[in-house]
């Protein structure tokens, strides 16, 4: 269930002056979409700021709510800021509601500076939830991390930060994704101005994809001193192309991740088998590159299996993983399949650029221990670019593995 609220900043009610400032803050009580829940409303004219929040009438849960959104409160009272507006959201989840504070600050420059502030309720237990509480492992919390990390730079393919700040911003500790919500599908995490970008910023991902089937062991960046990194190449096997990938390869003793459609091994089902014979790991792309996303689930899964069924007849071996086309998948996707889904970290771009230079420099720029590098053993340049490419990450002290090993599947 999904469920949205937005309280906007009101005018005043007409009211007598001296009566106003007798009732300065004014406080008034309205209605929320909850039956055991009302939002509260606080309007001071004499400090300019308006304040509106849930009140759940259990006293540990309103206090500790009150108690962070009257610092901001505080802070802003404390500053030479001109006006202060703070207005509430919700989203539902099962017996979860998220509770979301936006907080605007108007400065004398007339700059709005925005911050959010959430809270997420337990209506069965009648408490506040903690992101330890609700993830619950370690392991999740750094399933939660990677899945972010992916998705922040999936949504822009020109990032220009460094792979340190991005680590940073999705460091897998408790709290760099206090600020969350829970919408029935998706788990959001908010990142304030001038983190990701100059404004507010949510990075949502399915829910399932931090569920307790993805309660494994993952390599931690920088694990044992070692920096991880799965290189993993898209839409073969191509006659001309794979061959040339599976020497370089070999050269460097490197093991990768082959995600295959199930056309191409159609049309090269010898190539399919030596690429498993090498060592490499094989993983499912769909059966044509399809946006399995716009599927209805019957025919996501139809698509899936008849990709599947081609594998295991070319190799012997089924795949054990999926990578969705353009990395398009729904909370309905993910729950399809027991094959994880497997996104990436560091997109190079080989299929936009088309160069191997820029191939190589996209790799340098953006590589970071634990990434999921994306490639596509279909274009020529790519082949061009992957000794230049092994040879750099071999000088930084990189090991290379499958994604099966670096998502702890093995």
């Amino acid at each position: 269930m999904f469920l949205l609220w937005q309280h906007n900043k009101t005018s005043y009610d007409s009211v007598d002056a001296a009566q106003d400032a007798v009732k300065d803050p004014k406080v008034t009580t309205k209605e929320s979409p909850f039956k055991e829940i009302s939002y509260v409303e606080e309007r001071s004219k004499t400090h300019h700021y308006t304040l509106t929040y849930p009140k759940t009438g259990i006293k540990a849960v309103d206090d500790a709510m009150k108690k962070s959104i009257y610092a901001k409160r505080d802070a802003f009272l404390a500053s030479n800021a001109t006006r202060f507006h703070a207005t509430v959201s919700a989203t539902t989840s099962g017996h979860y509601i998220s509770f979301l504070i936006k907080n605007d600050v108007f400065l004398p420059t007339k700059q709005v500076e925005s911050s959010v502030q959430t809270f997420t309720y337990n209506r069965q237990d009648k408490k506040l939830v903690t992101l330890k509480q609700f993830i619950k492992t370690e392991a999740r919390l750094n399933r939660l991390s990677k899945e972010i990390r992916t998705e922040i730079q999936r949504q822009n393919d020109h990032l220009q930060w460094s792979a340190k700040k991005i680590d940073h911003l999705t460091q897998d500790t408790w709290e760099t994704f206090a600020d969350f919500g829970l919408d029935g599908k998706n788990f959001t995490v908010y990142y304030g101005p001038h983190t990701l970008a100059n404004h507010l910023s949510v990075i949502s991902i399915p829910i399932t994809a931090i569920n307790k089937k993805r309660d494994t062991t993952v390599f931690r960046l920088n694990t044992h001193d070692k920096k991880y990194v799965a290189l993993t190449f898209d839409d073969g096997p191509n006659k001309t192309v794979t061959p040339r990938i599976l020497e370089t390869l070999k050269k460097h003793d490197v093991k990768a991740t082959f995600f295959m459609l199930g056309s191409s091994v159609e049309e090269a089902p010898e190539l399919a088998k030596e690429v498993l014979k090498e060592g490499h790991e094989i993983g499912n792309h769909s059966y044509g590159h399809e946006n399995l996303s716009k599927m209805t689930g019957v025919e996501a899964e139809a698509n899936i299996n008849k990709a599947n069924q081609l594998i295991k007849n070319a190799t012997g071996q089924e795949p054990l993983t999926i990578r969705p086309p353009y990395g398009a998948r729904n909370a309905e996707l993910e729950q399809l399949s027991a094959q994880p889904m497997i996104l990436w970290g560091v997109d190079t771009l080989d299929w936009k650029t088309r160069n191997a230079a820029s191939t190589l420099k996209e790799v340098q720029q953006h590589v970071y221990p634990g990434a999921i590098v994306l490639m596509h053993d279909i274009h020529p340049t790519t082949a061009d670019a992957l000794d230049a490419v092994l040879t750099y990450l071999q000088q930084q002290g990189y090991t290379c593995v499958t994604v099966s090993q670096l998502e702890g599947l093995q």
